[in-house]
């Protein structure tokens, strides 16, 4: 027997050295793994709106500041003159806004009564005349949502567990392309270290931009992938206002010290700034997953 004996059904059979991925698979895993952490520690868990309290107008102010460089923005705006396009997760309008000033109609989608109640706000304030709102989870609310030359979905996937119909019905709603955003990394990257402090165990992670890249290629979808530095909204009014925001992104825990430990752990990660205080350090980066009709 040769040296290189062990390789030799390797060369002769690549494929049964090789396991196929379920990308489906694997992304359902996370999310219920994820869900399954959340159901156990957050007494908040399964709350009407999540974006309830407040959190849906501190976003809101964050995207009045900054939808002007959104990566996703550019693409959609691209094909944007005189279609229609369907914002699928609008929140309170961050690219709805902008886009219903260039398209001929836009259609923006949202679970969240607070997100929604905002947007409204917001349309009347600019006097657009053009937006049509559909309250309602996706895909169950496609068909009242209806077709669009241009789809897109920006960071409104990291809780579903059935990504295909999802996004099949992304691809059924689109004439032209769809556009879809995720963060590269981790949004709650900040508060990993404080997660582990406070419950004793690893924060679960959420897919991201490459789970939903290799997801869209085993369905068939032939995507394009794109890198982009994006601006988050760690932004803080003081060190107060971020422990208590902090203690929301970390599950709503109780108990005496709670507030000492998260002031310990993520005042040294804290810069100031003009408008109050962010964190230094951490930048998240977003994937676009993109495909055109005719691909």
């Amino acid at each position: 027997m040769t040296p290189f004996a062990t390789s030799a059904p390797f060369a002769r059979y690549p494929h049964r050295m090789m396991t196929e991925i379920d990308w489906v698979a694997r992304w359902r895993a996370l999310v219920e793994a994820r869900h399954e952490q959340g159901q156990r520690l957050d007494r908040a868990h399964g709350r009407p709106d999540v974006w309830g309290g407040g959190r849906a107008a501190r976003f809101s102010a964050h995207a009045r500041e900054s939808n002007t460089d959104d990566p996703i923005l550019r693409h959609a705006i691209a094909l944007a003159k005189d279609a229609v396009v369907l914002d699928v997760g609008s929140g309170p309008g961050r690219h709805t806004l902008p886009l219903a000033r260039v398209a001929r109609r836009v259609i923006a989608l949202d679970t969240s009564p607070s997100m929604l109640a905002l947007l409204r706000e917001n349309v009347a304030r600019e006097e657009l005349t053009n937006v049509d709102i559909v309250e309602g989870g996706w895909p169950d609310v496609a068909d009242a949502a209806g077709i669009a030359d241009v789809v897109i979905c920006s960071h409104a996937l990291y809780g579903t567990s059935e990504v295909e119909p999802f996004i099949r019905a992304l691809d059924r709603a689109a004439r032209v392309a769809v556009f879809v955003q995720m963060w590269l990394g981790q949004r709650d990257g900040p508060w990993l270290d404080l997660f582990a402090r406070v419950w004793n165990e690893p924060r679960r992670l959420a897919p991201n931009a490459i789970d939903l890249f290799n997801v869209a290629h085993s369905l068939g979808y032939a995507s394009n992938f794109e890198v982009t530095p994006t601006r988050t909204w760690r932004q803080f009014r003081d060190l107060d206002d971020a422990v208590a925001q902090s203690r929301q992104e970390v599950l709503n825990p109780e108990g005496d010290g709670i507030d000492a430990l998260v002031r310990e752990v993520i005042e040294p990660t804290l810069t100031t700034t003009p408008d109050g205080v962010a964190f230094a350090r951490h930048i998240l980066r977003s994937g676009i997953v993109w495909w055109r009709k005719e691909q």
